[in-house]
């Protein structure tokens, strides 16, 4: 198994029915997948595809590690627009090396959309980059619509997220507060109640 340092505080977060207490530190330095994990399949339906996306859960704490995605369809590039962009940011705004985004970079130029996107996402779950700031980078963007892939994944990973948990960084488009918490999937703002899902 590859190695890995975790320092733990506690933080709920949503696994289906079941509720994980942990809050990961970013790991800035190279991860590795660990040589047996445990999986799960989910099934999405976008653009009106059906998308097979498999999900690897870490040993201690079963938060998703890593994401793999196949469709039976011929046409495997998804509208990701500037995602994989923002994404890439936040693997570098949270403190991951840059020889490893850029490493990350070089690999995925040659993928297709939906492979650079699950790359990135694969990337910044392995580092251990908290999946709320995931999900809060996809939410800034306007171009999601319901049906997306984009949307799906957004939405599944935000299944991972504690109704509650304060957004870090985040800023109310409405109002200008930073008092933005997840609620059902979406940021919402605490102080004038809007909210944003994609």
């Amino acid at each position: 198994m590859g190695s890995f340092n975790i320092d733990s505080k506690i933080v709920s977060v949503h696994l289906g029915d079941k509720i994980v207490k942990k809050d990961l530190q970013v790991l800035v330095t190279d991860v590795k997948l660990p040589e047996e994990v445990d999986a799960k399949v989910k099934t999405l339906k976008a653009e009106g595809k059906k998308w097979y996306v498999t999900v690897t859960q870490h040993p201690d704490s079963g938060l998703p590690f890593a994401l793999f995605c196949y469709t039976n369809s011929k046409e495997k590039t998804a509208q990701t627009s500037d995602a994989v962009d923002r994404l890439l940011k936040l693997a570098r705004d949270s403190g991951i090396l840059e020889e490893h985004v850029s490493n990350l970079e070089s690999k995925i130029a040659a993928d297709n959309n939906v492979g650079k996107l699950t790359r990135v996402l694969s990337l910044l779950l392995r580092h251990q980059v908290k999946i709320k700031n995931i999900v809060f980078t996809l939410d800034q963007m306007d171009e999601i619509y319901v049906g997306s892939f984009l949307f799906q994944i957004k939405k599944l990973l935000s299944g991972y997220v504690a109704d509650g948990e304060k957004i870090e960084g985040g800023k109310c488009n409405d109002c200008g507060s930073t008092n933005l918490i997840f609620s059902e999937g979406c940021s919402v703002c605490a102080d004038c109640g809007s909210s944003k899902c994609g």
